[in-house]
């Protein structure tokens, strides 16, 4: 009777440390695996964040390479074609009058060119851009694209305008404008239609050419770099991208911005 009350409290005992060794391991084992997934999440946030720094900084230096650019159209070639603009008159006035026709038609074309260029260096300046607005930068490269008579283009704002923080503006504007500019240069259409729908908390841009389309599932370079540009400055502001196109029928650019939770505090606080 003694031996089977102690073989009983053996196997109880074993059982017991069995139980607590089990449980030990399977702690342990939650502690470690918790501990893999937060080093894992800590990684991909790290990652996440060095690959929005280095989006962010190419952004950057695009954009003071465009302002270079800009400052160059509008102080040296605009400064040149004055001069050049001053010279004709001097020629015009020395000319005998059946002559002067001619040059003033060349000064003429030299004046428009002058007006464009400066259009265009706008169109480029980031300064300019924040100081004008998305709209009116918008508005700006569609008249634009009409003077150029290349493509007719119209620009159509719904409901009142949002405020968004400047540096989103010109980010929006260049995510458009790089379509626009792949429209102008690809389509062959004969319209560009530029839609921006104000929502409560959100704006939704819609552009649409009537051009050749194209296939999306080939990664072309003329479409594919253009395509990747426009995703990286659209996931740096949290905005949903999409473009799509049908081949005779044209492609059509979406772009849904959600103000940032902060703003639309500040607004409805």
């Amino acid at each position: 009777m003694q031996n089977i009350k102690e073989v009983e409290l053996l196997v109880l005992v074993t059982t017991v440390i069995v139980l607590l060794l089990g449980i030990t391991v399977v702690v342990l084992f939650s502690f470690f695996q918790k501990k893999k997934v937060g080093y894992i999440t800590k990684q991909r946030e790290i990652q996440q964040q060095f690959e929005e720094e280095l989006t962010k900084s190419k952004i950057e230096i695009r954009e003071q390479a465009l302002q270079n650019i800009s400052w160059e159209i509008h102080d040296n070639v605009g400064q040149l074609l004055s001069v050049a603009r001053m010279q004709l008159n001097i020629v015009e006035a020395s000319l005998p009058v059946n002559q002067q026709e001619k040059i003033r038609e060349t000064n003429d074309l030299i004046g428009s060119s002058l007006i464009e260029l400066r259009s265009l260096a706008k169109s480029l300046n980031p300064e300019v851009i924040k100081n004008l607005g998305l709209i009116d930068s918008i508005q700006m490269e569609v008249q634009r694209f009409n003077k150029l008579n290349f493509i007719k283009t119209a620009l159509t704002v719904v409901n009142t305008p949002l405020f968004i923080q400047p540096d989103h503006e010109i980010i929006l504007f260049r995510i458009l404008q790089e379509f626009c500019n792949n429209t102008l240069k690809y389509s062959k259409g004969s319209s560009l239609n530029i839609e921006l729908f104000y929502l409560e908390e959100s704006l939704h841009i819609v552009a649409k050419d009537n051009g050749i389309g194209f296939n999306t599932q080939e990664k072309s370079k003329q479409h594919g770099i253009g395509l990747l540009n426009m995703k990286s400055r659209s996931k740096l502001i949290g905005a949903q991208l999409e473009l799509t196109s049908v081949l005779g029928e044209g492609t059509q650019l979406s772009i849904k911005y959600k103000l940032p939770e902060i703003v639309v505090k500040s607004f409805n606080g």
